[in-house]
């Protein structure tokens, strides 16, 4: 079959489709799949023709039949089956045109993608205007600014001393912390405490531990009744780092991911056991799910997380550059301080190519691991006081001593 009529049987059903729900939802009056129609087979006749004057000439008419349409129709409000009109004729012309070989499948896509938002207009009225606070509504504006407005005008490069200060490397901590306290916000909202706290601590494992860490001891200091919660969320999300790491040696080196294999999830077991313990005597039976009530989003924590985080990366730095050429077992620990994936690839590497024996890079990932645990217990004192800084400490403990157990038996790190 010619692929001008494939194109132009793709913008019909785009016209057909979205019609269809057009004119399922006739609760006032306007445009229904027949108009839907036309239009589609206006915009494909144009995109296969391939002519912009024709194409502008015909989108003017329609949205001028639109307007007229809208105009005598007084009663209704608002201007969505206009707008899905004008919607569809644009995604036709796409599906059609000829210097567009992969339209078709985007114009359709687009198409499904209108058609879900258009049905859910009652769940998102609800959503928007009762479930979300004016001020959820706000520090979600502001979260998304810091992410897709602050984050992307600054400067890639390394500056200062040692190359320590990297402003976008430091506002993606920034960004970290803040993502883990404001999805944690919303999922306790919707879930409950118990639930969203656990899947928080997951997908904090999974961004990054140190942040989380931060986030679960900043929560414990201001709801000091749930502070076994936090510390139970805190040790999940640390245990989720070694896979994380297991997962980087493999690919980069699997003779060391294997023999890293043992240790790592003997750290990891112990730590989910423990983990898991403390979050069930975490709340008394029968407690009530207290939803959140505060700022989901509060920037003053994240930028002096933020400052701390860069403050331990200079620290560290200058470690390396100063002690580095005297063993790799003070540039891993002073790396280790801070990033420990980097340590990870960084020692794989270092394996790989014969410059440290597999025995060797085994321990210092250990001990890299150990150093990065002892920042995080510090950092946990900053934010969340002695009171839950003790607890970490206690965690990282039972956890690094299992695997040193692993290590001495022949396990690795």
């Amino acid at each position: 079959m010619p692929a001008s009529l494939v194109g132009l049987a793709e913008a019909l059903l785009i016209g057909l489709v979205i019609g269809a729900q057009r004119e399922a939802a006739q609760d006032e009056r306007q445009a229904g799949v027949r108009d839907f129609f036309l239009i589609a087979l206006a915009g494909g006749i144009c995109g296969l023709i391939n002519s912009a004057l024709l194409t502008a000439t015909a989108l003017v008419v329609i949205g001028a039949v639109l307007v007229l349409f809208h105009w005598e129709a007084r009663t209704r409000t608002g201007i969505t089956t206009e707008m899905a009109a004008v919607a569809t004729f644009c995604l036709a012309v796409l599906a059609t045109h000829p210097a567009r070989p992969l339209g078709a499948g985007l114009a359709i896509g687009a198409a499904l993608l209108i058609v879900v938002f258009l049905e859910a207009k009652r769940t998102l009225h609800t959503f928007l205007r009762q479930t979300i606070t004016e001020r959820e509504f706000n520090d979600t504006i502001w979260f998304l600014a810091l992410i897709f407005i602050v984050y992307p005008i600054l400067p890639t490069g390394s500056y200062g001393p040692y190359a320590a200060f990297s402003p976008r490397q430091i506002w993606l901590f920034v960004i970290l912390v803040s993502s883990i306290s404001f999805a944690g916000y919303f999922l306790e909202k919707f879930l409950g405490a118990d639930k969203g706290l656990a899947w928080t601590s997951l997908l904090g494992g999974l961004a990054s531990t140190t942040a989380a860490t931060l986030a679960f001891a900043r929560e414990a200091k201001e709801q000091a009744e749930d502070r076994r919660l936090y510390w139970s969320a805190m040790t999940i999300a640390n245990a989720i780092q070694f896979p994380r790491v297991l997962a980087i040696l493999y690919v980069v080196n699997s003779g060391l991911g294997y023999a890293a294999l043992s240790t790592l999830a003997a750290m990891t077991g112990a730590n989910l056991l423990v983990g898991a313990l403390l979050y069930r005597r975490g709340r008394p039976a029968g407690a009530s799910h207290r939803l959140p009530t505060g700022n989901p989003f509060r920037l003053m924590p994240a930028l002096k997380f933020g400052a701390l985080f860069a403050g331990v990366m200079f620290l560290s730095k200058a470690a390396v550059a100063e002690l580095g050429d005297r063993g790799v077992y003070w540039a891993s620990t002073a790396g280790g301080a801070v990033d420990a994936d980097a340590v990870s690839v960084s020692l794989a590497n270092l394996e790989l190519t014969g410059a440290i024996s597999l025995a060797t890079a085994r321990q210092v990932l250990f001990v890299a691991l150990l150093m990065n645990a002892v920042v995080k217990t510090g950092l946990a004192a900053w934010a969340g006081g002695m009171g839950f800084a003790w607890r970490a400490a206690l965690t990282f403990a039972a956890m690094f001593a299992t695997g040193a157990v692993a290590l001495g038996l022949g396990g690795i790190t």
